[in-house]
């Protein structure tokens, strides 16, 4: 009687090696594409949404005040927007709102005396920010126009997508 041997064949086993590598390599990448598309959307949907945000603080906060202090005359820019919420920019700083960038990206907002609060995080750097005030010919009142460009701050130290977005508007000031 022979005794039949159950082992595999050494070429078995370089098959089934090579089969399960194929699988490993497949999984792997759709990870990989899964893990990038994940980071690219959320980019994206950081930047969109901070960038928003954003555009509407400083929107309203324009269309509630009554006079510029800064930028003080008509056709000049500057990186700082301070506005009154009274009439007159020499009264005490109670009623002002000042807008500016801290020394990172954030975009910071002052309201009276108070301490600066981040209107950004994080997970944006915003630069290029200009406001320009604009004087209404008939003697209206004035508007301000503001630009600034977002872009998203790359997860765990590196640059795995790069995202950023200008965003414009501004107000006209109330009467």
């Amino acid at each position: 009687m022979q005794k039949k041997n159950k082992a595999f064949t050494l070429i078995e086993l370089i098959l089934y090696l090579s089969l399960v590598s194929v699988l490993v390599i497949g999984v792997t990448s759709f990870f990989s594409i899964i893990k990038d598309t994940s980071i690219k959307e959320k980019s994206i949907s950081t930047v969109e949404e901070e960038g928003a945000f954003s555009a509407d603080i400083l929107s309203q906060k324009i269309r509630e005040a009554r006079n510029v202090c800064i930028p003080t005359t008509s056709g000049t820019s500057g990186q700082t927007l301070m506005l009154d919420m009274d009439t007159n920019c020499n009264s005490h700083t109670a009623n002002r709102v000042r807008f500016a960038l801290d020394g990172s990206g954030i975009l910071q907002i002052t309201e009276g005396a108070g301490s600066p609060v981040n209107l950004t995080d994080d997970r944006v750097l915003l630069s290029s920010l200009i406001f320009v005030k604009a004087e209404d010919p008939l003697g209206g009142s004035p508007s301000i126009n503001y630009t600034f460009i977002m872009q998203a701050k790359s997860y765990s130290g590196t640059s795995e997508y790069y995202y950023s977005k200008t965003f414009s508007g501004g107000g006209t000031l109330r009467e």
